[in-house]
């Protein structure tokens, strides 16, 4: 009977021990750990970039007019009002690249020339009635003789003075019957034919060969800029990478949208390029990078590595263990990216950027853990507690 009972209790202990089991009560073989994410701390170039996109455009536009000098194209153009220019000879077509000094065409004005013939008698006329004035100045000895001839004298002062300039300004309007590029570049219209009428506004404009580009640049990344920065330039459309640097800064912003309800507020900054090729051309997109701050040659990190505020900076240091130890550093230039690191660090100490969890199942009885450091950095992963 005792024998049967004991039997019974064996039976029930091996049986709930299988259930207790079986619902999980005893733990399996899994160790819990941590994965680090790494980077390595290496010398290297350490910048400030600010990226923005644009367009193409010359850096001077000169309109030319007969009866005018040059005018930029942000300049008025007026010519004289003095009859109607008729064109005698155009050198110049769209798209000729021509030298400073060049004659792009000649016109000529029947009326502005016949004004000015008259000028110059009105003048020769007024120059003999001062003279005649003078001597009768000059001759009378009278108080009243003196004071009258005086008055004459003046007034006859006063027209050749009038006579004269009104000569100089139409002689100047007829001399410029001749468009002359004042700087090289390339023609870019042509708004006359020989023969024909000129029109009153621009005969033939010129652009020139030298580029800037014009980017939108948001109003969080404008207070790090600078004239004279430097500036890379990316023409995707002729595969070209060009220099360049920061040559105006809008004062004022311009608002738009940024496709949805809140609006973008930007400044226009321009970039001049350096030694632009032959096949650039106003119109092309053009992407921009502006470098704000840069320290070159210099020890860094991934900038996910930096712990703490200014002036309590520390990074996670790998040991040989796979633990992680904190070390405090001196830092330099800050960007989204890398941190210059000045003191605190050596080139190749691996340093911790993040951290995962992980669960680890095993098969065999031993604890503990390994590490991978992949080139540049990678996940360490710690040992098991």
């Amino acid at each position: 009977m005792k024998l049967k009972l004991l039997a019974i209790v064996l039976l029930l202990v091996v049986g709930g021990a299988a259930v207790f089991v079986a619902l999980g009560g005893l733990p399996r073989n899994a160790n819990a750990g941590t994965s680090y994410l790494t980077g390595t701390a290496a010398v290297t170039d350490v910048s400030d970039d600010v990226a923005a996109t644009g367009s193409i455009a010359s850096a001077t536009t000169w309109s030319y007019t007969f009866g005018s000098t040059p005018t930029t194209e942000t300049g008025s153009t007026s010519a004289t009002e003095d009859g109607t220019w008729t064109a005698t000879a155009v050198n110049a077509k769209v798209g000729d690249i021509v030298k400073k000094g060049e004659v792009l065409a000649t016109a000529s004005n029947t009326t502005l020339a016949a004004d000015l013939e008259a000028a110059r008698n009105d003048w020769t006329s007024a120059q003999l009635q001062r003279l005649q004035a003078q001597d009768a100045y000059d001759a009378a000895t009278t108080t009243a003789g003196l004071r009258q001839t005086r008055s004459s004298l003046l007034n006859a002062q006063n027209a050749a003075n009038a006579a004269h300039a009104k000569y100089t300004d139409l002689k100047k309007a007829a001399s410029l019957n001749r468009l002359v590029a004042s700087a090289a570049g390339v023609v870019t219209a042509v708004n006359i034919t020989p023969g024909s009428d000129v029109p009153s506004g621009a005969a033939i404009t010129v652009a020139s060969t030298d580029y800037v580009v014009t980017a939108e640049v948001v109003e969080t990344d404008v207070s790090s800029m600078k004239l004279e920065q430097a500036a890379s330039v990316t023409v995707s459309a002729i595969g070209a990478d060009l220099d360049g640097k920061v040559t105006a800064i809008a004062p004022t912003a311009t608002t738009g949208s940024s496709g949805s309800s809140s609006s973008v507020v930007s400044y226009a900054v321009t970039v001049a390029l350096t030694n632009p090729p032959a096949t650039l051309r106003a119109g092309m997109t053009a992407d921009v990078t502006i470098t704000t701050a840069s320290a070159a040659n210099v020890l860094a990190v991934p900038a996910a590595a930096l712990r703490g505020t200014a002036d309590n900076y520390t990074v996670l240091v790998m040991s040989a263990t796979g633990t992680p130890e904190s070390r405090p550093v001196s830092v330099g230039l800050i960007t989204s990216s890398l941190v210059e690191i000045k003191s605190g660090l050596s080139a190749g100490d691996v340093v911790v950027t993040g951290t995962s969890s992980t669960q680890r199942t095993t098969t065999g009885t031993g604890t503990g853990g390994g590490f991978n450091v992949p080139a540049g950095g990678g996940t360490f992963r710690g040992p098991a507690n």
